[in-house]
């Protein structure tokens, strides 16, 4: 008994009923596109419907896609090549837009900077995002330290000199998992 059942990988999985019905109701938009009552945009607002009225996540529509287009002779190769996937690797790109889904209502893009200092007073990194700060290190943070200070105020002002939100994670543990 020592396998799992995965729900989710049973519930992700495409069915040749899938693909039909599927490629059934695509080719019912696309005759309406064809007669004018329909748009690209209300074609896209149509099918996230049917997503979400048959129960199909992103990861699930991803696959559904790629085998409605191997019907028509599209391999994952030339997917890949048309929409420019970074190496060439479809099945990570899928696998990210199932996690972006499952994690929607909380997780959020990070785009910012990261600085690290290492010095006699410090160990440690700065990571920036907007006007938010975050000092980590594994030891105590010495606010004394002038490069600390110096490196604060070159990024204060160029923030415009706006107030700078200042978190600090001391004695952080590291581990692998």
């Amino acid at each position: 008994m020592s396998d799992i059942i995965d729900f989710n990988e049973l519930k992700n999985k495409v069915r040749e009923k899938d693909i039909d019905d599927f490629e059934n109701y695509i080719m019912s938009l696309y005759g309406q596109m064809g007669t004018g009552s329909m748009n690209f945009a209300q074609i896209n607002k149509a099918i996230q419907e049917y997503m979400k009225e048959h129960g199909i996540s992103q990861e699930k529509f991803m696959d559904l896609q790629m085998k409605l287009m191997e019907r028509y002779g599209v391999t994952p190769e030339d997917v890949e090549k048309q929409y420019n996937i970074p190496g060439g690797n479809y099945e990570r790109y899928r696998k990210s837009l199932g996690f972006t889904e499952k994690y929607k209502d909380r997780i959020k893009s990070y785009a910012g900077f990261n600085y690290e200092i290492k010095n006699d007073r410090n160990d440690l990194t700065i990571f920036l995002n907007d006007n938010i700060v975050l000092i980590s290190s594994k030891k105590k943070v010495d606010l004394s330290d002038n490069e600390l200070n110096e490196f604060l105020v070159s990024y204060k002002k160029l923030s415009k000199d706006e107030k700078l939100t200042v978190r600090i994670s001391e004695n952080v543990i590291e581990y692998e998992y």
